[in-house]
């Protein structure tokens, strides 16, 4: 019989039971059934055992339970992983800058009507990076794709599960209102990381999530 962990307060249940005999958490949640790389977090088809890079077994995220509480993740890790967003972003933003551009260039060429046409596109355009920006941390399991890349997920700590894309755009929609505020608002959200107790920022405390990384959770047999 297998037996799993509670992800509220780790106490063993069997599988199949649908709610926690000890703290009454709602056990049954959808799990996602593509075994992980726990060193590349590389996704593999259903029934994969081993990964083809580096030969680690994969895991489940149906066996991932937390401690009772999280270790909240590294600032190095989520600079880089904020850097490499920022980089993605920038990519997706090039189409909006080049038509936006073009819309200038057809101002000092008194091209007006054309103008106006390459600022509608830039504008369209610009809602491509500004969606990513929101959803990201919804992604996948609770990942962007630079969380994905140095092993971060955020979590949604009143259910223990990956951060949906609806708490996603409610904690980025923070970094997008304080971004419009030069200077202090820029600080706010990395001050609010180092200072507070578990690394959450005003984002965090919003939508009620938590950057963790994947070597703080435990594989459950």
């Amino acid at each position: 019989m297998n037996i799993y962990n509670c992800p509220k307060c780790n106490q063993e249940f069997s599988a199949g039971s649908n709610f926690c005999k000890n703290c009454g958490y709602n056990l049954s949640i959808e799990f996602i059934e593509n075994p992980t790389c726990p060193k590349c977090n590389k996704l593999f088809p259903a029934g994969s055992k081993f990964c083809d890079i580096d030969g680690m077994k994969l895991i489940s995220q149906d066996k991932l339970a937390a401690y009772h509480k999280y270790t909240e993740a590294s600032f190095g890790n989520r600079f880089l992983a904020f850097f490499m967003d920022g980089l993605i972003v920038t990519a997706l933003s090039i189409p909006a800058i080049i038509a936006y551009a073009a819309g200038l260039v057809d101002i000092v060429n008194k091209q007006s009507e054309n103008a106006t046409a390459m600022f509608v596109i830039a504008a369209i355009l610009y809602i491509i990076p500004l969606t990513y920006t929101l959803i990201k941390d919804g992604l996948g399991r609770g990942q962007s794709w630079g969380k994905r890349a140095v092993g971060l997920m955020v979590m949604h700590l009143p259910d223990n599960r990956p951060c949906t894309l609806g708490q996603s755009s409610l904690r980025n929609l923070f970094i997008l209102f304080f971004g419009l505020i030069p200077i202090l608002g820029w600080l706010a959200e990395p001050i609010m990381v180092l200072v507070s107790e578990n690394g959450r920022r005003m984002g965090d405390r919003a939508a009620n999530t938590m950057v963790v990384e994947l070597n703080h959770l435990r594989y459950v047999k």
